[in-house]
């Protein structure tokens, strides 16, 4: 068992120790065995939560594709590659099951690897290696090393050095609530990413500029690929927004339809329409309900960003007005009633993320002047009772709930800080 646990923890420092060399500069200028000049750069690529495609407006993105471009051509200006490799480490954070995990991580190195065959469609693809590592316990590590305000920082270390199993590990993390929760909120950005290495081989000639005009043949050398002029045109890069999103209220046992518009991340207003219709025993039994509400929420959450609209804790305010029509049998009531109070929203992604489920509880005022009526003996018409007088009714307490199915309207829009 400790023969285990060393060779473990020995597997953990070499990992980080190769994941730290790729994820900084690389060296320049280096000859190779065969005398070619070897230049190596190294670029990090950040993904949001549960996605893997790239987001050039998340973190530093948009920069380092740009960076990415300027210093791959400016090497490949003279079109003498003779070789070129390509590593890709890609990961995901420690806050899901493992294998849904790997899965992320997977992807995140294809997304990586389509976006440098995209730019360089001429390199050689059978030079591409791509390695999914899963979740990034290493670089949890080397974070839990390094910052000390980490809670519980030396249970975090003995927890990351175990044998335990990764979603073991996970759970034991998310049972650490205080270390758990400033890892997500420091760190777990870091994880979600793909390290990408491009090594490209020169043959090690100097022109001098004078002697040899663009216009004069390069002495091309045993295995020196077709010279390829580089150029490149992008795709056109697009981001995903939501406008508005469409519900309706599953305890409504009739039509109910309503929307909501986020305002930036935290804030929203919504609308809703209710009319929900029920006759019974030939109109012995009546309910009938035309309402109108509105409301505002505001979402709790630093940081939250565009997949995080509609999600999580809201509260709000919300008005509503409308008519109403209730019959039990030979006694039926008709009126007008306005509504007012505040509320609570609770709301999940379902179906990764797509949908949405929203449920929510209101405790307000509401104000009603009923009519009283009797029906005819067919029920076939109301007859208003001369001898009730209009009757106002004021109520205190819970007057809203719903259990909603939230459907969001997403559109593309051109990323920032993509290439124009």
């Amino acid at each position: 068992m400790e023969f285990a646990k060393r060779r473990h923890i020995l597997s953990l420092v070499t990992t980080g120790l190769v994941l730290s060399a790729i994820s900084c500069w690389g060296y320049s200028g280096q000859s190779g065995n065969d005398g070619n000049r070897v230049f190596t750069r190294s670029y990090q690529l950040y993904f949001r939560i549960n996605r893997w495609d790239l987001d050039t407006s998340f973190l530093d993105n948009g920069a380092t594709i740009r960076r990415m471009k300027e210093e791959i051509d400016s090497l490949a200006a003279n079109d003498r590659i003779t070789s070129d490799s390509i590593f890709i480490v890609s990961s995901a954070s420690p806050d899901g099951g493992n294998a849904y995990n790997m899965m992320l991580s997977r992807k995140r190195g294809e997304t990586a690897e389509s976006l440098i065959r995209g730019l360089y469609p001429e390199f050689h693809t059978e030079n591409i290696v791509r390695n999914p590592i899963g979740e990034d316990w290493t670089s949890l590590r080397k974070v839990a090393l390094e910052d000390q305000e980490i809670p519980q920082r030396e249970e975090l270390l003995a927890l990351i050095d175990s044998d335990l199993s990764n979603d073991e590990k996970e759970r034991k993390l998310r049972a650490m609530k205080p270390t758990f929760y400033y890892i997500l909120r420091h760190h777990v950005n870091i994880m979600r990413a793909a390290a990408v290495t491009i090594s490209i081989s020169m043959p090690n000639i100097t022109l001098d500029p004078v002697e040899a005009p663009e216009d004069r043949p390069v002495p091309m050398t045993a295995g020196t690929i077709a010279p390829v002029k580089r150029t490149w045109t992008p795709a056109p890069l697009f981001d995903k927004k939501m406008i508005f999103a469409a519900r309706t209220n599953l305890l409504v046992p009739a039509l109910n339809v309503g929307i909501e518009v986020p305002i930036k991340t935290n804030w929203s207003v919504g609308a809703d329409y209710y009319f929900p219709w029920w006759l019974a025993r030939s109109n012995k039994y009546c309910m009938e309900m035309l309402g109108w509400f509105i409301d505002g929420k505001y979402w709790f959450g630093k940081n939250r960003t565009e997949e995080d609209k509609l999600t999580g804790h809201a509260i709000g305010i919300y008005a509503g007005a409308g008519y109403y029509d209730y019959q039990w049998l030979d006694s039926g009531n008709q009126g007008e009633y306005v509504d007012v109070g505040i509320d609570y929203t609770y709301a999940i992604p379902v179906a990764k993320g797509k949908l949405r489920m929203e449920f929510n509880i209101g405790l307000g005022y509401i104000h009603t002047v009923a009519r009283h009526y009797t029906p005819t003996d067919d029920y076939g018409e109301l007859i208003r009772d001369p001898g009730i007088r209009h009757r106002k009714y004021n109520f205190f307490g819970p007057t809203r709930a719903s259990v909603s199915f939230v459907v969001p309207i997403v559109v593309k829009t051109k990323k920032k800080g993509g290439d124009e």
